[in-house]
């Protein structure tokens, strides 16, 4: 036994867990830019179409815009968060990865959220008064939406970032919890589809918050992090 030891621990006791576990660091980088990306065009959007500073910026009956102001908001968190999380990164892996995360992050928005209005405008086309449309968007929109995102995410990462390798076949796929983390779809859906409850939660002011932690997560992401999502 050594002396130094014994200064160290006199009665050579044991102490369990005495290993610390290391600390998943925080990218300041990527919340930073994520932040700023979200905020920014609501403050542009809102003095644009209301001449002051406000968190509403959702015109109501107008799809087209309301459609817009989603694709907006949530395009620039993402690429907010991206870029500053590109700034931060040490490897050429980790900001391939945070490229990739930021466009599947980017496509599970606008994809769903263009098939919600899509059905929207079918049923306002059609003069339809009920309110099947509006319970029906959110629902075909996330459940389509979803999948054709995560097709759309494979192939761009099988033609465009593998293209030099033929036997490349993307692994990325959809589970349980990727429906629950990805309630800014349901919160944009509900916004698009004029859900009663959108409104009573303030969910337009939510959003673009959420959407910064979308944008976040894709500036944050590192190459491990890739392999476990394939899965």
């Amino acid at each position: 036994m050594k002396i130094e030891s014994l200064k160290q621990n006199p009665l050579n006791i044991k102490k369990p867990n005495q290993e610390k576990k290391p600390k998943e660091n925080i990218s300041y980088p990527a919340l930073f830019g994520s932040l700023v990306g979200a905020l920014a065009p609501v403050v542009a959007i809102s003095k644009l179409r209301k001449g002051k500073l406000s968190f509403d910026i959702f015109e109501s009956g107008s799809l087209k815009k309301d459609l817009a102001t989603v694709l907006t908001v949530s395009t620039s968190a993402v690429a907010g968060g991206l870029a500053g999380g590109l700034a931060d990164s040490k490897t050429k892996e980790d900001k391939k990865a945070k490229v990739k995360e930021a466009i599947f992050h980017t496509l599970t928005v606008a994809i769903p959220a263009t098939i919600a209005t899509g059905v929207l405008g079918i049923a306002k086309k059609a003069n339809y008064k009920g309110k099947l449309p509006n319970v029906l968007a959110p629902i075909i929109g996330i459940g389509a939406g979803m999948k054709l995102a995560q097709g759309a995410t494979n192939a761009i990462d099988k033609h465009v970032f593998n293209k030099d390798n033929p036997n490349f076949e993307p692994k990325r796929k959809l589970k349980l919890e990727d429906y629950i983390v990805h309630i800014d779809d349901i919160l944009a859906l509900m916004i698009l589809s004029k859900v009663p409850l959108a409104n009573k939660i303030h969910a337009d002011k939510i959003l673009p918050l959420i959407y910064a932690w979308s944008g976040y997560e894709a500036g944050a992401t590192k190459a491990q992090d890739e392999k476990k999502a394939q899965g």
